[in-house]
């Protein structure tokens, strides 16, 4: 019997493999030998399709640069500058004993002291201003500086300006009695044709302990403050200064000077 039974599931298979249409894979089927005969049928997995995606590819996004460019300020704005901050020495001035003077740099402060207090010469000390701040091409330029003194004292010193060396310079300074002089040295020569040379009262306050001396260009024209204040007999013609150095000088027993900036435009 149980022979009979396996040579009908054998026959019944060829047959259900003979019918299947041509193309299309048979499904398989599995019969049970239990008790009672059950058909179960294995659904066949779906192929992969041959053109089925390929692993994604990281896309590469395109980030724009975002670095800053250094600020430059346009040229109707841009205003050079030379500031003598007195924190350190880094433009070379003049320091230590030097003559009948003692220079010393430091706290903001440039000082300096008169250790032959019977000399007669004055103090000098100068520098070369940056290749971009040029006082003869500039038609506009301001320079000042704070002068100080002992208490209860006038300042006695002042500005050089337009310095080639110790014998060819232009100056504004104030004396102990207040009075200012605007002169001009040439080959160690005081020449008065189109600045006064001697001091004179300047018609402006003067005061005790500290004065800001001002220059400024306007032009043809150079004037001349205290205080904020122009002098009675500014403003005078400009002419060519005989170089373009910057210095401070001084006759008095102690002087000091803050702040001191050159700049250019208006």
């Amino acid at each position: 019997m149980r022979l009979i039974l396996t040579i009908s599931l054998v026959a019944l298979i060829s047959i259900n493999s003979l019918a299947q249409p041509a193309g299309r894979r048979p499904k398989s089927t599995i019969y049970s030998a239990s008790s009672e005969w059950q058909k179960v049928t294995l659904r066949q997995t779906a192929r992969l399709s041959g053109n089925a995606s390929a692993p994604t590819q990281p896309v590469r996004e395109r980030v724009e640069s975002t670095s800053r460019q250094p600020a430059t300020p346009d040229g109707s704005d841009f205003r050079p500058a030379f500031t003598g901050d007195f924190s350190t020495n880094r433009n070379g001035w003049r320091a230590g004993n030097q003559g009948d003077y003692f220079y010393q740099i430091g706290l903001g402060r440039y000082s300096i002291r008169k250790r032959n207090t019977n000399t007669q010469k004055t103090a000098f000390s100068s520098v070369e201003l940056p290749t971009n701040i040029n006082l003869n091409k500039a038609d506009y330029f301001t320079i000042k500086v704070d002068v100080l003194a002992d208490s209860g004292q006038v300042p006695t010193g002042g500005i050089l300006f337009g310095v080639k060396d110790s014998l060819n310079y232009s100056a504004f300074t104030v004396n102990g009695k207040g009075e200012v002089s605007i002169m001009r040295i040439a080959n160690g020569q005081t020449f008065s044709d189109y600045m006064p040379g001697d001091f004179f009262m300047p018609g402006v306050t003067v005061d005790k302990n500290r004065n800001r001396l001002i220059i400024r260009r306007k032009g043809e024209e150079l004037h001349f403050y205290i205080n904020e204040q122009e002098i009675r007999s500014s403003p005078y013609l400009f002419k060519m200064l005989p170089g373009n150095g910057i210095g401070l000088t001084s006759s008095g027993y102690w002087t000091s000077f803050q702040k001191l900036i050159v700049t250019l435009g208006q």
